[in-house]
């Protein structure tokens, strides 16, 4: 398993931190390394690539797995976490529009969302059957759509400007 965030520390590949504390990816140099690092394990091998930068740089994807999650959860997570209002806001506004999902599902036909425990159980079975070069059934892809949480957020009234 291949950490994006780790490999963008590891070698530098970020030219600056943002207002925010984001860090500022050099995403070619992330796409140059990542590739160098495939290449070293061996295409014979599965390679499992975690990180909200995947649908950022070009590989070849078999498959792709965005995991969702509840906003008020992301919410508390970003909290204890000491994240800065404008930061929780710009994560809310990125996983209420799907953005790891429309732009996974861009570059690679297999795209799975999962947001729940049978969710991922069944995903997981699927590239685990799959991996070990056994038929599989494909779960079923589907989108999950955080509106209704958003438009909750918004009618509740929130301090993340929302």
């Amino acid at each position: 398993m291949i950490e994006l965030n780790d490999i963008v520390d590891r070698f530098k590949l970020f030219s600056d931190v943002d207002k925010l504390g984001s860090k500022i990816v050099r995403l070619k140099e992330l796409e140059a390394k990542m590739a160098e690092i495939i290449k070293e394990k061996g295409m014979s091998r599965n390679i499992i690539v975690v990180g909200h930068l995947v649908p950022e740089i070009k590989l070849k994807y078999d498959l792709i797995v965005v995991v969702r999650v509840n906003l008020k959860g992301l919410i508390s997570r970003m909290e204890r976490r000491n994240y800065q209002k404008e930061k929780i806001r710009e994560n809310l506004v990125s996983e209420s529009i799907d953005y790891c999902g429309v732009k996974s599902s861009e570059m690679c036909a297999e795209t799975y969302e999962i947001e729940n425990e049978e969710e991922r159980r069944k995903v997981l079975n699927y590239i685990k059957e799959r991996s070990a070069g056994k038929s599989a059934n494909k779960p079923e892809a589907k989108e999950i759509s955080k509106m209704d949480e958003l438009l909750e957020l918004v009618t509740e009234g929130n301090r993340y400007g929302l």
